[in-house]
């Protein structure tokens, strides 16, 4: 029954159950000659020195505090067959079991007694230094009393660079155990090593080219992720706090619980990267949406933040569940929180309040905290009561005041938003999330600020536009530069500036939410042309907001429906006048 995590002592333990080399029947762990040779620094920021201030710390904290595990970043091995032996074949990682198996002979040679390490490292290319100058007490402190000159004198043969780097992290393990500081706490010392310092072993299977994983694993093209992890630790664990609690079990039951518990993650995973399932609630930069629920899990449980970092080696939503111990109810509650929100995703009304929670522009209610305050509720009623009361809150805007010209822009977005999410009379009807965040639907002015960009000129439907937009406020010289076949831009930006100072052209009721796409294409086109792009749209079956869709077929109360190719100023008025009662209505 293979583990996951091993401490030290476990890790070249050869003799007993909880030994990772017994479980795999292997006698050692082989260093193929497609590694590197040694090559860890023993200076002040060397690898090396780094490790042994680590551990250092680490033990120091292990005496006044709860926390006991210090996790090294994981070794991935591989079984493989060398003259009738198993060995674990190190894909990645020998450089830390190099470190350690020098560490814990030097341990062994101070305190005389047994060194675990013995033996424990197979090197392809550097078999016989470790038998001869590491593993024995006698040729270790040899070896640590010569300098460099003075070894490659007396052996020429150990003038190699990886024999040089083994040679000072030996002289450094040394220097630093038999230091004031550590040496009268040495056998604690070893003893926190040997039990608390632990490692995660990833296993491949036999007939995986090793040279291929360790060719991707130093690319970082498929680094072992923290999901992957903690799927590892609930795999190894859950399936034998069953078999426990039940008081018996076969190896072969344990195998088989594993495999279903593997089969319900690899089910979940699916499920929460799912794109639409993603998009709505998981909202920051990763992309793994088995994170984000394992994430969300954790923190429903605990009630506060726990903090998630993107530093390689830093595994802290792993610690939290390894920490937490009762396997069995993590688990239960990780399908739990699934389930809530599987069957929230479902239910129409619940699914677009939630919608429109995640995607309002201020982000007013924080949804993160909001969506775990959501998963403590214990009945359906309490959750819709408290989001159409979010809802309420985020519309509670004054349209009459909001305008484009404003700096903030997020009640126009807001309440555009509103409209297409929440069509009176269309309650069962589902706005599509993902198609809003992904083709980034925006706001749009329906009758365009400057209507000549982009080499556009008017022609005379479009002028007695400008005119009915400008009504009264139209002025002679206005008039005049309507009437000219082309003009030239000062020209155009005399009407412009009229245009714009005009209250409806950015007032909510010449608004609407496009796609960047068609937002981008549109450009300055009147509205017959934007019409057009949107009926487009429709026929090649694309995603259109219903408000969108409602703006541009003028299917809103007293609507100019008699004239289709031009949105006037009387358009603007009614429309926003229809946004007012919906919203009240909201």
């Amino acid at each position: 029954m293979k583990e996951l995590i091993y401490n030290v002592e476990s890790i070249f333990n050869t003799q007993e159950q909880i030994g990772c080399l017994f479980q795999y029947n292997a006698i050692g762990y082989h260093i193929p000659a497609y590694q590197r040779g040694y090559k860890w620094g023993s200076d002040k920021h060397g690898a090396v020195t780094i490790l042994l201030n680590d551990l250092w710390n680490q033990y120091q904290k292990y005496k006044s505090s709860d926390k006991k595990e210090y996790f090294l970043q994981y070794i991935t091995v591989k079984p493989i067959l060398i003259d009738e032996n198993t060995y674990l074949e190190v894909i990645d990682g020998q450089q830390r079991l190099t470190t350690l198996s020098i560490l814990l002979s030097c341990f062994a040679a101070l305190l005389e007694h047994k060194n675990i390490a013995d033996s424990k490292l197979d090197y392809a290319i550097r078999e016989n230094f470790f038998k001869d100058h590491i593993y024995q007490k006698e040729s270790f402190l040899s070896l640590v009393a010569h300098n460099w000159e003075n070894l490659i004198a007396a052996d020429n043969s150990l003038n190699k660079q990886d024999v040089f780097y083994l040679f000072k992290a030996s002289k450094k393990c040394y220097e630093t155990l038999t230091s004031s500081r550590q040496k009268k706490e040495l056998v604690n010392f070893y003893n926190y090593i040997c039990a608390y310092v632990k490692i995660i072993v990833n296993s491949v299977e036999k007939h995986i080219v090793s040279e291929t994983v360790f060719k991707n694993l130093n690319s970082n093209k498929v680094p072992l992720t923290e999901t992957e992890l903690i799927k590892g630790l609930f795999i190894t664990k859950v399936g034998r706090e069953i078999i426990k609690h039940n008081g018996k079990g076969t190896f072969q039951e344990l195998t088989e619980k594993r495999i279903t518990i593997g089969r319900q993650w690899d089910e979940i995973t699916a499920w929460a990267n799912n794109p639409e399932i993603f998009n709505l609630y998981f909202n920051d930069s990763s992309t793994d949406g088995m994170f984000n629920l394992l994430h969300i899990a954790a923190q429903s449980t605990v009630k506060k933040c726990i903090h998630v970092s993107s530093k390689k080696g830093e595994f802290n939503l792993f610690n939290y569940y390894l920490e937490n111990e009762n396997f069995v109810k993590s688990f239960h509650i990780i399908v739990e929180v699934k389930n809530k929100l599987e069957s929230w995703f479902y239910n129409t009304e619940i699914y677009n309040l939630i919608g429109f929670l995640r995607f309002e522009k201020a982000n007013k209610h924080k949804f993160k905290n909001k969506l775990l305050e959501f998963l403590t509720y214990d009945s359906i009623k309490k959750l819709k009561e408290e989001l159409n009361a979010l809802k309420k809150d985020i519309l509670n805007i004054n349209i009459d005041e909001v305008s484009y010209a404003d700096e903030d822009s997020t009640p126009l977005h807001n309440i555009l938003l509103a409209m297409n999410v929440f069509p009176i009379g269309q309650e069962n009807v589902r706005f599509d999330f993902y198609s809003y965040k992904d083709e980034n639907w925006t706001l749009e002015h329906i009758f365009p600020q400057t209507p000549e960009g982009k080499n556009v000129v008017l022609d005379n439907p479009q002028k007695e536009a400008i005119k009915q937009i400008l009504g009264d406020k139209i002025t002679d010289e206005i008039k005049t530069v309507l009437a000219l076949e082309v003009r030239e831009e000062p020209e155009k930006e005399i009407y412009y500036k009229a245009l714009k100072e005009d209250r409806g052209l950015n007032s909510i009721g010449n608004m609407c939410l496009l796609s960047l796409k068609d937002n981008s294409s549109n450009g300055n086109k009147f509205f017959n042309d934007k019409r057009k792009n949107i009926l487009e749209r429709i026929q090649r079956g694309s995603f259109v907001p219903k408000h969108t869709f409602d703006v541009f077929s003028k299917m809103f109360p007293e609507a100019d429906t008699g004239n289709m190719k031009a949105w006037t100023g009387t358009d603007i008025l009614k429309h926003e006048n229809h946004i007012k009662q919906t919203i009240n209505t909201l």
